[in-house]
């Protein structure tokens, strides 16, 4: 121990672990009988040394505690403050929500005319009434519902009904009655101004209001729109452009009677880049505040809005001295990635909804005053006649509490934004908003690694149509790059001269490849050099308006329109590009359905009603069977579904149940009587069956159901007979109850 000069220098016995009064009270007075003995003796608890002592340990207490506080509010499962949870939830990426809206689906009616002959109804002549449409509640004015999709009355929709509206003198129909069901959300839309003058680094604008549910629109004085992002960093956002708005997009809705149908995909996903972006952000206040960006554009310079690169010129921030004339280099190194723009000298309008919580969760029936609105189509004769809620408002609720603000944080984080593993890519598949098409089932599956050989003998096994895929996805011309490629030598291959074929096939006219030469030529050297690209094949299946399953992977083979449709794979295509490994080449294709029927036999208890015993059991095989609860490659569990007809009140045993697409196999088997004397379904429960090579398809019944599968055959079945085993194909198939109204047939004795 150094002396510092002085010889009798002692070390100081201090205990570190004494933290609180009394603690602390003792060891100061320890110390002072210890290094102080003949200074001060007066340790009665009235003396004015005690009071200093007490005050000194009171001042360290006090220090102690702030101190164990403030590390346990660096911590998050730690933290109580709510200023600094909502701070830690930043920093894992996750976004605190001031109030959560409650959600509910309204029924609009319209009167829409007939055709000439009055024997249909003329869809032409229906309206079509844009997003925001402010319905209040009757119970409470202030609860304001908003709607967030197109009413649409010019689609036919395959619950559509032909109820008569009015008829002339004659008792014909002169128009018809059409209800449309679509969502509303509890908020209603306000705007607000600010006057933006010089510019000003990560310029942070707040709403005064409280309870903001999202960000509608912002607009600056020259009509440039500024979009929100996740973050600053992030320069590419989602542009959702609806049917009505691009006439090339009534192709992807199938038809019915030649008119669009609603079964297919109302709104297409693209992405843009853009500089023009903001965060928005949730004070301990609740209030809202949005964040810009730090660069302004270069003197003269003008952008449109997929305009990818923008020079950061320094600006000049209050209480600094310099003002560079030359671009500042961008944070993320890539030389057109930025944090965005500040606006400057200019007006912003900002339009947001405010609303939600706990009480917007109104009762059925509660929504019912008719809006009085001309349709946005032009139609000035197409009006809404009612709407009401057939179902309550759910989801509202108040501000998110501390802890639930800790949990979603955590799992927000888990999931990194990324797709890695076959779960990871079905997780954000279904993720997907629904606007833009709805998953309803999906199945995943990774290839084994490519290993291409240099000098390409090998790129075509890699599968030249997924390289034209990504080419056409991802660029404006590819020719070129690879041209240079079939140039050298090393790499010259009639293999990569077909490649060039289907690259002009899938993009037609390619000349330009200034934007896309770049990434292409990085996609071509990990192609060619690189081993470990991965195909991640996606089987896919979606919902009619009956929530049957629409999905055939031949269907064009077929000459069938009952696939997925193709607006559908492009939107989750652009949707999966922002989360995708870059090594992962991927493929979408539709699954396979397997339609059956079930037929029941069940000895019914001595005193039962035997028909009411044949409902339940049929209610019970309905609820067994729901679509939703039915995936890919699930079996059917035949014992299990025994189990819970055994629980049906008035089932005294059960005979026998079969999984079947025509025939009662298992009552033939079991009694040696002749075929046909068990139930059956007559067409049979398919429309596809296929030839042995497994390979050729025909159209085999036309009742509307999905591929032939024989329930009855050995591999069908486990070896007890208990289990329904999916096909042993390639392709992952999805068993479906398609119309258990009229599939499931029972005897109760």
């Amino acid at each position: 121990m150094p002396t510092y000069g002085n010889e009798n220098f002692k070390e100081s016995n201090v205990n570190y672990l004494n933290k609180d009064f009394s603690s602390l009270k003792e060891s100061l007075m320890n110390y002072a009988k210890s290094y102080f003995p003949d200074t001060y003796q007066d340790f009665n608890e009235t003396s004015p040394g005690m009071m200093l002592l007490e005050m000194n340990a009171y001042v360290g207490d006090v220090l102690s505690f702030y101190i164990d506080q403030q590390y346990k509010e660096m911590l998050l499962p730690l933290a109580s403050e709510r200023r600094n949870v909502i701070n830690m939830a930043k920093m894992f990426g996750y976004k605190v929500k001031p109030i959560i809206p409650s959600y509910v689906t309204l029924t609009f009616t319209s009167e829409v005319t007939a055709s000439t002959d009055r024997s249909k109804i003329d869809y032409s002549n229906g309206g079509i009434f844009n997003p925001g449409i402010e319905i209040e509640s009757i119970s409470n004015s202030n609860i304001v519902f908003t709607t967030l999709e197109h009413i649409d009355f010019q689609i036919t929709q395959s619950n559509d009904t032909a109820v008569i509206g009015t008829e002339d003198d004659a008792g014909l129909a002169t128009s018809y009655t059409l209800s449309r069901n679509v969502t509303a959300v509890s908020a209603k839309e306000k705007t607000i101004s600010f006057q933006v003058g010089a510019p000003e680094k990560f310029r942070k604008l707040t709403i005064p209001d409280t309870n903001v549910v999202d960000i509608v629109s912002c607009v600056d004085s020259n009509g440039n729109n500024w979009y929100e992002v996740d973050f600053l960093a992030q320069d590419q956002i989602p542009i959702k452009t609806h049917y009505t708005d691009d006439i090339d997009r009534n192709s992807a809705y199938a038809t019915e009677g030649g008119l669009p149908s609603s079964t297919a995909v109302p709104f297409s996903l693209t992405y843009r880049k853009t500089t023009k972006r903001f965060t928005r952000e949730t004070n301990v206040d609740n209030t809202t505040s949005l964040v810009f960006g730090n660069g302004v554009l270069k003197n003269g310079q003008t952008i449109t809005e997929d305009y990818i690169d923008v020079g950061q010129l320094g600006i000049t921030i209050p209480g600094q001295t310099s003002d560079l004339n030359d671009g500042i280099d961008p944070l993320l190194g890539d030389f057109y990635s930025t944090l965005g723009e500040t606006p400057n000298n200019t007006t912003l309008t900002i339009t947001y909804r405010v609303g939600g919580g706990s009480q917007s969760n109104v009762p059925a029936g509660n929504i019912i005053t008719t809006p009085t609105l001309t349709a946005d189509n032009g139609n000035t004769n197409a009006q809404l006649t009612s709407v009401i809620n057939n179902s309550p408002a759910i989801g509202g609720r108040n501000k998110e509490e501390i802890i639930e603000i800790k949990e979603k944080a955590k799992a927000f984080f888990a999931t990194q934004n990324r797709c890695v593993t076959k779960e990871d890519y079905e997780a954000r598949i279904l993720n997907m908003d629904s606007q833009y098409g709805g998953i309803a089932k999906v199945y995943v599956t990774r290839d084994a690694s490519y290993q291409p050989q240099v000098g390409g003998a090998d790129i075509a096994a890699a599968s030249i149509n997924q390289l034209a895929e990504f080419a056409n996805s991802n660029l404006t011309s590819t020719i070129s790059v690879l041209q240079d490629i079939i140039d050298n030598p090393d790499t010259t291959t009639n293999t990569l001269d077909d490649v060039i074929g289907n690259l002009n096939s899938a993009n037609g006219t390619l000349n330009d490849i200034s934007a896309g030469g770049t990434v292409l030529q990085n996609f071509i050297n990990q192609f060619i050099e690189n081993p470990g690209l991965t195909t991640i094949n996606i089987y896919c299946l979606t919902y009619n308006g009956q929530k049957n399953l629409i999905g055939n992977p031949h269907a064009t083979s077929l000459g069938t329109n009952d696939s997925v449709p193709q607006t559908l794979l492009t939107n989750l295509n652009n949707y999966l590009q922002n989360f995708k490994m870059l090594t992962d080449i991927i493929t979408f294709n539709d699954g396979y359905v397997v339609n059956f029927g079930v037929i029941f036999d069940v000895i019914a208890e001595k005193y039962a009603d035997k028909q009411q015993v044949k409902l339940n059991c049929i209610q019970k095989i309905k609820d067994y069977f729901r679509i939703e609860k039915m995936q890919f490659n699930q079996p059917i569990y035949k014992s299990q579904l025994e189990y819970e007809l055994m629980g049906v009140e008035g089932v005294r045993s059960i005979g026998h149940v079969t999984i079947t697409q025509d025939r009662d196999y298992f009552y033939d088997d079991i009694s040696g009587s002749p075929s046909g004397e068990g139930e059956e379904f007559n067409p049979p429960l398919y429309t596809y069956s296929y030839q042995t090579d497994g390979e050729t398809f025909e159209i085999s019944q036309p009742t509307g159901y999905g591929y032939k599968y024989d329930f009855s055959i050995q591999g069908a079945l486990s070896d007890d007979k208990t289990i329904v085993i999916p096909p042993l194909v390639s392709t992952p198939t999805v068993f479906e109850l398609k119309n258990p109204n009229q599939n499931i047939q029972g005897r109760v004795r």
